[in-house]
């Protein structure tokens, strides 16, 4: 496919070989700012459960397609910019 759409996904399970991960350490908050100041909108999935953490994900990735096939028309059809300052 040449559409052009990256999808970033962090999995931030909250630790490494000995301690929490970077991004881990940060309180949510902070990480959606970092997030958003790199021109994303983050989505959370969380949970302990598989299944409902599955499902979590499944409608996670449904809203990011979503938001992508969104910007991909407003970008192609519309002529606005696809980046954060064309939303």
């Amino acid at each position: 496919m040449h559409d052009g759409a990256v999808l970033p996904i962090l999995h931030l399970n909250g630790y490494k070989i000995a301690n929490p991960t970077v991004l881990s350490r940060l309180p949510e908050s902070e990480l959606d700012d970092l997030l958003k100041g790199y021109g994303h909108e983050p989505i959370h999935v969380t949970g302990d459960e598989p299944a409902a953490v599955h499902r979590a994900m499944a409608h996670a990735l449904d809203t990011a397609a979503d938001r992508i096939a969104g910007i991909q028309h407003a970008a192609r059809e519309e002529g606005r910019p696809n980046g954060p300052a064309g939303r």
